[in-house]
């Protein structure tokens, strides 16, 4: 077995039972079904489970898309160790068949992670507004943030090797966040996604879907939000010690800059290697310490020309703030912890 398929289920209809028998009818592929806590049984009851190439594996409760990603992932690793990788698709029936077999062919072509975008030219009708608007979205904050172009950041089409599937288990999330967490865990380890074009067959507007638009959107966009975040925190410790050593202890703007940045800098450097980039190498430090210089150089200048011509020191400091979070991010990104 080289490649196989996973197709992660919750509370499924009849459409599962069609995807499984076109799969079998045109590959020869073993399919690999995850039960993730459905209540209702008897669809899994249906002869085809019967089926030797059909292995059922059953969550006792829900516990999200990712964890049964990762249930499928471990079994498959534990009980076929040689396999090339695994297709994951949506039990819905909005996956073509043929499209799953084009991104296994492109899998087995040695490329470790393959991902079908959905094109939407190629739909016969008007995709769902909020499928087009969530993708857009998603697909622009992933360039920003991570630095390159992925078409479609939320498919659940892709073909996964093995060396990233049991990469994937050391991922904490277990709902829809866990897919684009594989995307940044990929960018870690060097994997660069490649993408095949597909069309998605929306039924019934999607309305099968158990994506929930508030609260699984929010858990993958704090995926790609984390520095927004941990910079925001850093932010709040920078200005909270500005405002202290200046009201508290009378220090001059330019003195009160230094002191309060020099203890975010602490702050903001653990939170980004630890929280947001997850980056362990120990040179990242050095750079952090030049990027640390070279802030608090431009910073000085700014905050002693603001207490030169008598500003503001406290909208100034959010001013210098605001500017420097993106030249800050850019550098961390590209260079501060960046892998080779």
């Amino acid at each position: 077995m080289k490649i196989c398929f996973i197709i992660p289920s919750y509370e499924p209809d009849r459409k599962l039972i069609v995807l499984l028998k076109e799969i079998l009818g045109k590959t020869d592929k073993y399919i690999f079904v995850v039960d993730d806590g459905s209540k209702n049984k008897a669809i899994f009851k249906d002869p085809i489970f019967s089926n030797n190439r059909i292995i059922l594996i059953t969550h006792a409760i829900n516990l999200g898309k990712g964890a049964a990603l990762k249930t499928a992932f471990n079994y498959i690793l534990v009980h076929h160790p040689d396999i090339l990788g695994s297709i994951t698709l949506d039990a819905d029936g909005q996956h073509a068949v043929d499209d799953a077999i084009n991104v296994s062919l492109a899998l087995n072509e040695k490329n470790e992670l393959v991902l079908g975008a959905r094109d939407f030219s190629l739909h016969d009708k008007t995709p769902p507004l909020k499928s087009r608007i969530g993708n857009l979205l998603t697909r622009n904050i992933w360039r920003f943030v991570v630095g390159y172009k992925i078409t479609d950041t939320q498919t659940g089409l892709r073909g996964i090797s093995s060396r990233l599937m049991r990469e994937c288990l050391q991922i904490e999330a277990n709902r829809y966040d866990f897919e684009m967490e594989m995307l940044l865990k990929a960018q870690k380890i060097g994997i660069s996604p490649y993408e095949i074009p597909i069309r998605m067959i929306y039924i019934d507007d999607n309305k099968g879907s158990h994506f929930n638009p508030i609260f699984d959107s929010f858990k993958i966009y704090f995926v790609i939000l984390r520095f927004s975040i941990s910079s925001f925190l850093s932010f709040i410790v920078d200005y909270s010690f500005y405002f202290l050593f200046i009201l508290m202890f009378s220090l001059p703007i330019t003195f009160s800059f230094i002191f309060a940045r020099f203890i975010a800098f602490i702050f903001n450097y653990n939170i980004n290697k630890r929280v947001v980039f997850k980056f362990n190498q120990k040179w990242s430090f050095y750079k952090y310490i030049l990027l640390f210089m070279i802030n608090l150089f431009i910073g000085s200048i700014f905050m002693g020309g603001i207490e030169l011509y008598g500003y503001n020191a406290f909208y100034a400091k959010v001013l210098i703030e605001l500017i420097l979070f993106f030249f800050n991010f850019f550098l961390q990104r590209e260079w501060v912890f960046k892998k080779d």
